[in-house]
């Protein structure tokens, strides 16, 4: 008797710690944790800031950046800057708007909204291997916040500033 309950505590154990892995499929919509710098604010309407990304190489780090940075502006606020605040509340998404989400990564509608700043050079000490095949990545970006909240209102996932409580 006790080996079927210590084979049945086991299994649930086991059953706990694997939903993690599969509980996100892949290509479905992530914020992830994203560590972003603030630097200053840009020409009118956009936010320049160092984003830090992940990747099993130094290319793949480099193409998260973008993606990153836009997640940051949306769902996490640049600290430091006027947008400290998200815009939207990752937890209060409707399947819908995770629906929207998803399609505006996976499709590149949001490269409508980030360019990476300058030559497009990353300075070496921003780059850093974590592990063998783990590359972390600091890019300095530039988002068009002002386009990008605009978009976000017309299409109705974010309510427009002047329309009240």
């Amino acid at each position: 008797m006790n080996n079927y309950r210590l084979i049945l505590c086991f299994t649930i154990l086991i059953a706990c710690f694997s939903t993690k892995g599969i509980a996100q499929k892949k290509g479905e919509f992530s914020i992830g944790n994203i560590e972003v710098q603030f630097i200053r604010t840009g020409v009118e309407g956009t936010v320049l800031f160092k984003v830090f990304s992940y990747g099993k190489n130094y290319d793949r780090a480099l193409e998260n950046a973008k993606p990153n940075a836009v997640k940051a502006v949306i769902f996490k606020g640049i600290p430091g800057s006027d947008i400290s605040r998200p815009m939207v509340n990752e937890y209060e998404l409707s399947t819908s708007q995770r629906q929207f989400f998803e399609d505006f990564f996976n499709n590149g509608n949001y490269l409508n909204y980030v360019s990476i700043s300058g030559d497009g050079s990353v300075d070496p000490s921003d780059v850093l291997r974590i592990k063998r095949n783990q590359y972390k990545v600091g890019v300095v970006v530039s988002v068009q916040k002002a386009a990008l909240r605009k978009y976000l209102e017309e299409t109705g996932i974010v309510k427009a500033l002047d329309a009240g409580f």
